[in-house]
């Protein structure tokens, strides 16, 4: 089904449009919450970056090793206040639904990110998985809630950076998911290095897209 017959069984176009005039308070929280959830992510690639690093082995690692969570952790909680956030989009969107569910997630991740933090390990390896996956989950759920938003203000042009965003998250984020899973499992051996080289290319990539959309609520 293209664009045309997506925005026709959409709410009346011309209601995003006038709320994108009209620059509600709403709209100024949106506004927020897709900033940061753009900055947060890119504070999780970021520290994704130097755990990479920190793998090959550097004379900085206590440094690292230090700096590394609070950033992870930072991140995550900035993806989850910004999420928050975008519960404010009109109920016509009929996006709050996918962003009550990428909110729960973004909480999952942030409960990973946090037990990194404050006491590695705590966490069994199967709970450390869930967690991930709800969080790689809450992403693809944000990036759907986006393309409701897109078309509830009549910009079906930007729709091939939501399917970019979802395409990148769904093959690089949960497909380094999968490898450290059948790695775990015993079934395929991957190096640590070659998971996180995948995801790092969907963690650069989310906030790429995501902060290119941002120039519709303008």
């Amino acid at each position: 089904m293209n664009h045309k017959s997506e925005a026709a069984s959409s709410p009346d176009p011309t209601s995003g449009e006038q709320w994108i005039r009209e620059a509600p308070a709403s709209l100024k929280q949106t506004r927020w919450g897709l900033n940061l959830v753009v900055y947060g992510s890119a504070l999780v690639f970021l520290a994704a970056v130097g755990v990479l690093y920190f793998l090959f082995g550097t004379e900085m690692q206590s440094l690292v090793m230090n700096v590394l969570p609070v950033m992870g952790f930072s991140g995550n909680l900035m993806i989850l206040v910004g999420s928050i956030f975008c519960l404010s989009v009109p109920e016509q969107t009929r996006a709050r639904r996918l962003l009550i569910g990428a909110v729960v997630g973004f909480g999952c991740k942030l409960i990973f990110s946090g037990s990194v933090f404050f006491d590695p390990g705590i966490l069994g390896l199967p709970l450390a998985l869930f967690l991930k996956l709800a969080g790689n989950i809450g992403l693809i759920l944000f990036a759907l809630a986006l393309r409701k938003l897109l078309l509830y203000v009549n910009r079906p042009e930007q729709m091939f950076k939501v399917y970019c965003l979802l395409g990148s998250t769904v093959l690089f984020l949960m497909g380094s998911w999968c490898m450290e899973l059948v790695a775990d499992l015993g079934l395929v051996e991957f190096t640590l290095i070659a998971i996180y080289s995948v995801m790092l290319v969907g963690l650069f990539l989310y906030p790429c897209f995501a902060g290119s959309l941002k120039k519709v609520l303008r």
